[in-house]
């Protein structure tokens, strides 16, 4: 998978993680402070990822003691990033690996998608009927990846309650969100909130 730089990130996803932690003043000063306690970037950085998957894993499961007070921003961050892992996929890729065209890929959101359409026979229906009704396998890959827009669209959009309910989606959601922190630069992310940069 090919990721390049995103306006002045490493990529999309750095930036993401930077631009949803800043968008807030209250979240912003909330990170600052935690950078602030830590002098070294790689510490500061590892303070700044585990407060990310943290919050969002919180987020994600509706952990009942939570703090709240992000919610509203935790479900955009979400979106985006599930959002952005959805556009970096390949999806004819993907439709090959379904049709037995291809044994393997590289690109990792592409693999957590063949994996949830393999263990899932929730989202494997869907998505093999829509395989079958394709002209083309470029067709069947717009097709797929529409399917899987909507879904997700719809899970992020749902109460809390509803999201829980929609297992097969929302392990989907966490598999891509896991596979975007691989991506992250966290150490950058945490030097951009240092106060003297």
């Amino acid at each position: 998978m090919q990721l390049s730089d995103y306006n002045g990130w490493e990529n999309k996803f750095t930036w993401l993680v930077h631009l949803h932690l800043s968008n807030e003043e209250h979240l912003m000063n909330e990170i600052t402070d935690l950078v602030a306690r830590e002098p070294n970037e790689g510490p500061a950085g590892r303070l700044v990822e585990m407060w990310v998957k943290i919050a969002l894993d919180n987020w994600l499961t509706h952990f009942p003691g939570r703090n709240k007070q992000h919610d509203g921003s935790l479900l955009l961050f979400v979106w985006d990033l599930v959002g952005s892992a959805l556009a970096y996929a390949d999806w004819v890729g993907l439709v090959g690996l379904l049709v037995g065209q291809a044994h393997t890929c590289e690109n990792l959101f592409t693999m957590t998608i063949y994996r949830n359409v393999l263990n899932d026979r929730h989202v494997q229906q869907p998505v093999s009927k829509l395989v079958q009704e394709a002209s083309t396998l470029y067709a069947a890959a717009d097709s797929v990846k529409y399917w899987f827009e909507v879904q997700v669209n719809a899970w992020v959009d749902a109460s809390a309650t509803r999201r829980q309910k929609n297992v097969s989606i929302s392990e989907l959601v966490s598999g891509l969100i896991q596979n975007t922190y691989t991506l992250i630069n966290w150490e950058h992310v945490a030097r951009a909130f240092r106060p003297w940069y």
